[in-house]
Formats: structure tokens, C-alpha cells, sequence
């Protein structure tokens, strides 16, 4: 919930908001859905909320009253295994209470209602197809949306090995295994680092190296890599720190970040994108995957490899190096 990738709800309710529903339209009840599920969490969440405007109302005044963008405590939501059929209901609950506070915005932000089941509830497991189900009474259709649990992600040790060689002019290549479906990677790096001023305490820094933000899966191999040449570190290091001649810096660590999202997300992308250009009429249309309303239901997965060290050469070209003499490692 607190990684990644991506700040869809805002995103599709602004746009439902601005190009879907006309102002003195009927009312309607039109779920919004939010939803990552990743085997790394402790506790799956997901978003429900509904999006409507009143005749005559005002959305601003509208969206800071609770139960014009909640849904009573009567909603159903459950995750279901469409294998097996067994069904797990989720338990309401508020955010703010969770250590998920929402963000400011034009939304209130209190209460925070949130959908949660402990993942060792359900217990997810590698490559199965989950369904979402919101049954919101009535006559209403039942809201599905369906995604394949990703496997875990597996980042090569000796890929690169460490210390890095992160030579001016050599390749330096991160090499990961991911499941089937997996289809889209994020990869960075968080180099660390430590910050001393003569008149106060050192500080533990950190800069994060995007290398990939929207990686998508070229083959069915379960291979993924990605190539950077040594100059590109110095050169994005170089150019994210100021030389401050009171500050003396030391390299700590790298760490490995890697996030990978299902098809949903390849999807959204490509939709998001399917209209932009100078030739485009700007009005971008709204993915979803939702059976009734918008959102976007998927699975993601995450993993880590921290504390990889720079060789020798590589420490002095960084103190040294023509990008980054100036800012004193």
C-alpha cells in the first residue's frame, strides 16, 4: 500500500468527474474501486467508495460528507478463489486507525474507509486467478473484477556481483527472475549515503535512481534485466546533490528496488497513453477493469537486494570522478 507505483483513485475519479457525468444527470451509484494485492503484505486493502454528483449540488461541499463517498456498512466485499470457489469477506475498517492516513485533498479525509483482510487469512498463492466481489444490495449488480496473484520476484545475487564495478565505461547489468504474470517493472536503485556539517550531527541521506519506471515484459522468458553504463551513476549523482564546500559526504550502500505489476497495469498504461500527442483531441480515456463503476483491480509484487558496496575504483571515481569531485565523498 505504501510503495508504488501509483495514485490511480484520484486519477480516475477526477477524470470520471470531468468527462463522464453531466452535471444535472439522474443520480447514480458508481463504485470506485482501488485495489493492489502483493503476497509481501501483511494485510490486503481495497478501496470502495462511490462517485455521484447531485442536481444542483456542489462537489466540493459533496465530497468532504462521508457517506457521499462511502458506501454504509452493509456493502459486502469479498475476494474469491475462482478455482475453488471459496469466498473471504473483508472487514471494514477506517485508514487512519490502520497507519494509512489519505492524503489531503478534495476528499474528506476522516473517516478513511478502507476493505481489510489479513493476508494470513487468505494466504495467497502464486499465479491464482482472484475475483473481487462488492454486492451493494438492492437490485444493484454485483461489482467483480478479476487478477492473477504475481509470484514472488527474485533478484540474482551475482547479478551484479558485489562490490560493483561501476567503471566510467563499463555495463553494469541487474538481473531478476519474475513469474508469467508479471508484465510491467519498476527498478531502482537508493544509493546511501552520509551527510556531515562541521556544526552538526552527521545525516543518513538517500537518492533514488529511477533505471526503469515502465519496463515492459519483451518475452516469456522468466529472465528480466536491466543495463546501465558506470558514467550514468556518476553523472545522476552528480547532478542530484549540491557541492557545498561545509558538507563532506561518504558512500554508505545500494540498494536494489524492484516492483512488478499484472497485466491491469500494462493495460492502464496503454490506455492512459493511447491519445497524447500533438495530434490527439487531449481528452485521455479511463481504463478500468471493473465490471460497474471505475477503478482498477490488480496484483503486484515487490522485493529488495540492500547493502551492495562499490569497489575501490568505483569509491575513488566518485570522490574524484569529473561529475562528482566537487560535492566531497
Amino acid at each position: 500500500m505504501r510503495y508504488l507505483l501509483f495514485l490511480f483513485l484520484l486519477s480516475v475519479v477526477c477524470s470520471s468527474c470531468e468527462t463522464d457525468f453531466e452535471l444535472e444527470a439522474p443520480w447514480q451509484d458508481i463504485p470506485i474501486v482501488y485495489g493492489f494485492l502483493s503476497r509481501q503484505d501483511t494485510a490486503h486493502y481495497i478501496r470502495v467508495e462511490k462517485a455521484f454528483l447531485e442536481p444542483g449540488g456542489d462537489a466540493t461541499q459533496i465530497a468532504q460528507i462521508p457517506d457521499s463517498i462511502y458506501y454504509n456498512e452493509d456493502v459486502v466485499v469479498e475476494l474469491e478463489r475462482i478455482n475453488s470457489g471459496q469466498r473471504f469477506s473483508l472487514n471494514r475498517v477506517d485508514g487512519n486507525l490502520e497507519g494509512y492516513p489519505r492524503e489531503e485533498g478534495p476528499f474528506t479525509t476522516s473517516p478513511n474507509i478502507l476493505y481489510k483482510i489479513k493476508a494470513s487469512t487468505i494466504n495467497l498463492r502464486e499465479g491464482e486467478p482472484i475475483q473481487l466481489r462488492i454486492n451493494r444490495g438492492g437490485d444493484l449488480p454485483i461489482v467483480t473484477a478479476e487478477t492473477t496473484v504475481l509470484a514472488d520476484l527474485i533478484i540474482r545475487e551475482n547479478n551484479p556481483v558485489s562490490p560493483i564495478n561501476m567503471a566510467y565505461d563499463r555495463n553494469v547489468t541487474f538481473v531478476f527472475n519474475a513469474g508469467d504474470a508479471a508484465q510491467l517493472f519498476d527498478v531502482r536503485l537508493r544509493i546511501r549515503y552520509r551527510e556531515r556539517n562541521a556544526n552538526e550531527p552527521s545525516t543518513d541521506k538517500e537518492l533514488i535512481w529511477v533505471l526503469e519506471d515502465q519496463l515492459e515484459r519483451s518475452s516469456s522468458e522468466g529472465r528480466v534485466s536491466v543495463t546501465v553504463m558506470g558514467e550514468q551513476f556518476y553523472r545522476f549523482i552528480g547532478g542530484s546533490l549540491e557541492a557545498n564546500p561545509a558538507l563532506s559526504r561518504d558512500f554508505i550502500a545500494l540498494d536494489v528496488l524492484l516492483t512488478a505489476g499484472g497485466q491491469e497495469m500494462v493495460d492502464f498504461i496503454k490506455v492512459s497513453e493511447a491519445n497524447t500527442g500533438i495530434t490527439s483531441s487531449q481528452l485521455v480515456p479511463t481504463f478500468t477493469n471493473i465490471s460497474e463503476g471505475r477503478g482498477i483491480f490488480t496484483s503486484r509484487s515487490v522485493a529488495l537486494r540492500p547493502n551492495l558496496s562499490l569497489t575501490g575504483l568505483s569509491i575513488d571515481s566518485l570522490r574524484n570522478g569529473i561529475y562528482t569531485k566537487d560535492l566531497n565523498f
